[in-house]
C-alpha cells in the first residue's frame, strides 16, 4: 500500500553552536511519520536576522534576506516534488530518502548491479585477515563474474541498472548456474545468496522498491556426506605407492582422517599451532580458515607420526608451515588414483577425510557429539548432528540385514 497518508513536514533552523563571523549554518529537518533526517543547506545566516518562528529571514526587504527566503522556498518546492515522486515509486518513503534526493544521492537505483557487486567485492578484499576470509572474497568475486556472464548471455550486456534486475533475472540466473556452469542445486543457491546481499543492500538503501529475490527459495537440499569405514581407512593406510607424490597425498589424507582438519587448514597448519600443554598432552590448536573459529584437537599418535615424517618441529620457526601441499584439485585427482588402487568404490575427495573423522573415528567410537563439534570448529552443533543422523541411517540399514535373517528366540 502506498504511503498516501504519511505526515510530512519541513523545518528550517540555525545551528548556532557553529556560528562564525559569516553567521550560523542554515539547516533543514524533514520529518515523515515522526522520523526525521536533517542536513545543512550550505549557506550561513546571522542569528539576529533569523525569525525562528517563521523559519525565514527578518530582513524581507533586504536583498540578502530576500535571496535567502527565495532559496528556502525553492528548497521546499524541491522537497515536496521529491516526496511526491518517491511516493509514486516506493511503498514506504523515509525522511532520509527525501534528503538524499535533494542532495542528488537518490540515483543509486541507476547504478549497475555489477557495479554495486564490485563495490561489495572491493570492501571484502580490504577486510581479508580481519573479519573476512580470502576464500569468502574469492567466492564473491567468482559469483560476480558468473552474474556478468549471465547478463552477457541473456541481454548481451555486461551490466544493467540494479532497478531493472527483476525476479525473472533471479530465476534465469539460477537456471544459468545449473545448466551453463554445471552447479548442483546447493552450489547454485550459495552463489545466488551472494547476489541477494547486493539486492538487499540496494533495497535497504532505497534504490529499489522490491527485492527481486522475494518469492524465490534459497534453501539448500540435504546432501549425503560420504565417509570411509574402518576397513577402508586401513586399506589406504596400508597402501604402498611407488610414487612419492601419492605417498604424500595418502599421508595427508590419513592425517585429516584423524584430526578432522579441512584441506585449507592442513595447508596452512603452522609449527606454532602444535602445542604441548603443562600436563604433557600435545594438541593442534588452530583457527579454521573458512570460519575463523577455534579448533582444538588432541594430537593422536597416527597424525603425530605423519607430522614428524615431514617436519622437524625443533628446527622450524613458529610461522613455518608443517606441510608442503599440492592444489586441492591436484590432491583430489591423486586421491581418485589411490581409491581405485585399493578398491574403494566411492568418490573419494580430501573433504571426505573430515567426514570420516566426524563419523568413523569419533562418533562411532563413543566420542560425545559436543566434543566432536568443538574439535571440528563448528559454529552450530546442528551441523555436527548431521553426522549422527548418517550413523543412525547406517544402523537401521545394518539391522535390516539382521531382520531379514529371520532369527527367532527359542
Amino acid at each position: 500500500m502506498k504511503s498516501k497518508k504519511s505526515t510530512f513536514s519541513i523545518l528550517f533552523f540555525l545551528r548556532s553552536e557553529r556560528k562564525n563571523n559569516s553567521g550560523a549554518p542554515l539547516m533543514m529537518r524533514v520529518t515523515i511519520n515522526g522520523k526525521s533526517a536533517k542536513t545543512s543547506l550550505g549557506i550561513r545566516v546571522q542569528p539576529d536576522d533569523w525569525d525562528s518562528k517563521r523559519s525565514r529571514c527578518r530582513l524581507r526587504e533586504h536583498i540578502e534576506g530576500k535571496r535567502i527566503n527565495i532559496f528556502i522556498e525553492n528548497v521546499i518546492s524541491k522537497c515536496n516534488r521529491a516526496f511526491t515522486t518517491l511516493q509514486d515509486e516506493y511503498d514506504v518513503v523515509t525522511a532520509q530518502m527525501v534528503v538524499n534526493s535533494l542532495q542528488g544521492k537518490g540515483e543509486g537505483r541507476h547504478q549497475g548491479i555489477i557495479e554495486v557487486f564490485q563495490k561489495q567485492v572491493d570492501e571484502l578484499e580490504k577486510l581479508i585477515g580481519k573479519n573476512n576470509s580470502y576464500t569468502h572474497w574469492v567466492k564473491n568475486r567468482t559469483g560476480m563474474r558468473h552474474l556478468r556472464d549471465f547478463l552477457n548471455k541473456k541481454d548481451n550486456v555486461s551490466d544493467i541498472p540494479i532497478g531493472r534486475f527483476t525476479h525473472d533475472h533471479v530465476v534465469g540466473f539460477y537456471n544459468f548456474l545449473r545448466t551453463e556452469k554445471g552447479h548442483a542445486h546447493n552450489s547454485a543457491v550459495k552463489c545466488m545468496s551472494l547476489v541477494k546481499k547486493v539486492t538487499s543492500r540496494a533495497f535497504h538503501s532505497g534504490w529499489i522498491k522490491r527485492d527481486p529475490f522475494i518469492g524465490f527459495s534459497l534453501g539448500c537440499k540435504p546432501v549425503e556426506r560420504p565417509y570411509l569405514e574402518q576397513h577402508e581407512i586401513e586399506s589406504i593406510m596400508n597402501y604402498k605407492p611407488e610414487k612419492e607424490n601419492l605417498e604424500l597425498i595418502r599421508d595427508l589424507f590419513i592425517f585429516s582422517c584423524f584430526t578432522g582438519l579441512a584441506y585449507a587448514d592442513v595447508k596452512s597448519l603452522k609449527a606454532s599451532e602444535i602445542v604441548k600443554t603443562s600436563d604433557g598432552v600435545e594438541w593442534i590448536k588452530t583457527k579454521r580458515t573458512k570460519t575463523k573459529t577455534k579448533s582444538n584437537i588432541p594430537l593422536l599418535p597416527i597424525p603425530k607420526s605423519i607430522i614428524l615424517k615431514y617436519a622437524n618441529l625443533d628446527s622450524l620457526d613458529l610461522e613455518d608451515l608443517i606441510f608442503t601441499v599440492y592444489s586441492n584439485q591436484k590432491v583430489n585427482q591423486y586421491l581418485k588414483t589411490i581409491a581405485k588402487d585399493v578398491g574403494i568404490d566411492k568418490n573419494v575427495t580430501f573433504h571426505i577425510a573430515r567426514h570420516t573423522f566426524a563419523t568413523t573415528v569419533t562418533l562411532q567410537n563413543g566420542i560425545p557429539i559436543e566434543t566432536v563439534s568443538k574439535m571440528l570448529g563448528h559454529t552450530n552443533i546442528k551441523t555436527t548432528q548431521h553426522y549422527a543422523k548418517v550413523l543412525d541411517a547406517k544402523i537401521c540399514k545394518d539391522m535390516e540385514i539382521l531382520r531379514n535373517t529371520h532369527l527367532r528366540i527359542a
